[in-house]
């Protein structure tokens, strides 16, 4: 986990991929990585070792690897396993958030 002081968007980024890359289902090297989403993998190493910063895009291209968006692996601490949601702002949200949740695990069922 990274700590108040050590904080940075490339720490954290870093720490991230390096989490989900330990974890079965996903790529897990740098060169698996790099084919599923597009990325170089000399980009990702750097990214790995912090000593690049990534775009945007990058970002989010790594993240549709492990079927994620690119704001989650800018959380620090991730669980990988269970990566971070955004909460509903209004009960109405809340409700249609609830509404998509079932019709998706009825999908899946």
């Amino acid at each position: 986990m990274v700590g108040k002081n050590s904080f940075t968007p490339r720490a954290v980024l870093a720490i991230n991929l390096k989490a989900l890359m330990k974890i079965k289902g996903g790529p897990n090297s740098q060169s698996a990585l790099g084919k599923k989403s597009g990325v170089a993998q000399a980009t990702i190493g750097r990214i790995l070792k912090e000593e690049s910063a990534a775009s945007i895009e990058t970002v989010d291209d790594l993240a549709r690897a492990y079927g994620l968006e690119g704001w989650q692996l800018l959380v620090p601490g991730m669980d990988p396993t269970n990566a971070p949601v955004l909460m509903a702002a209004t009960p109405a949200e809340k409700a249609l958030y609830d509404r998509l949740k079932a019709d998706i695990a009825k999908l899946k069922s």
